[in-house]
């Protein structure tokens, strides 16, 4: 014979059976485990979010006062410009006035250049002009010496020689006795100013006495007279 099982089930006094109420027990067990856990959850998103908040908004001010910092830069570079454009602008303004200065004193100072080397040049071809001249007197003049002389020649034993510098060097022998091709020789020259100059006196002749006769002949031009008296100087050397 089969036993008999006791299905006797309690009764709450709102007349909820007990198993009933272990089933709600045990709903709401889960409920709140559910809530605890998505809350941990969401407080830990929410401290998560807001520290990433702050660390973004610590970056931001960050930048805001390096862009900050940037601009007041470049508002300085910005003026730091300004003054080197102001500066260069004066610069070229002062170079322009030097170049335009020098355009007008330099043209005064060519022009002035330009009369002093016509100048010059005049000058110049006056000098070559004259003693282009110079020139042609001496020769004349040793010439006229040459065919003065020549008529002594045989009389005073008399040499001539051509020097260079259209020089006129005259020799003399048959003075000494004891040494007849003995030479006696002086140099005669024309100067600048047209007068004659003795260069070359062999024996030499006293200074003062030398001096006189040349002195005497450019007074009186009377060359043939002077060389007379350049014989009878060197005679009395003997």
């Amino acid at each position: 014979m089969a036993a008999m099982i006791d299905t006797h089930v309690t009764e709450t006094p709102l007349g909820f059976t007990s198993n009933l109420l272990d089933t709600l027990s045990q709903a709401r067990s889960s409920l709140d485990a559910f809530v605890s856990h998505h809350k941990s959850v969401l407080d830990s998103v929410s401290s998560s979010g807001a520290a990433s908040i702050d660390k973004y908004t610590e970056e931001l001010t960050k930048l805001n006062a390096r862009l900050n910092e940037v601009e007041g830069q470049d508002g300085d570079i910005k003026r730091l410009n300004n003054q080197k454009m102001e500066e260069v602008t004066r610069k070229e303004a002062e170079v322009d006035a030097l170049e335009e200065r020098v355009r007008k004193e330099g043209g005064d100072r060519i022009e002035g250049l330009k009369a002093e080397e016509e100048t010059a040049r005049a000058l110049a071809e006056s000098c070559r002009a004259a003693r282009s001249t110079s020139e042609q007197s001496k020769s004349k003049a040793v010439d006229l010496l040459t065919k003065s002389i020549v008529s002594y020649r045989e009389g005073l034993s008399l040499e001539f020689e051509r020097a260079a510098g259209n020089k006129l060097r005259l020799v003399f022998t048959s003075l000494d006795p004891s040494d007849h091709s003995r030479a006696f020789a002086f140099t005669v020259n024309v100067n600048e100013s047209e007068e004659y100059e003795i260069q070359e006196c062999m024996p030499a002749i006293n200074d003062q006495v030398l001096g006189e006769m040349v002195d005497h002949v450019n007074q009186t031009n009377d060359f043939g007279g002077f060389v007379r008296g350049v014989r009878n100087a060197f005679k009395d050397l003997l």
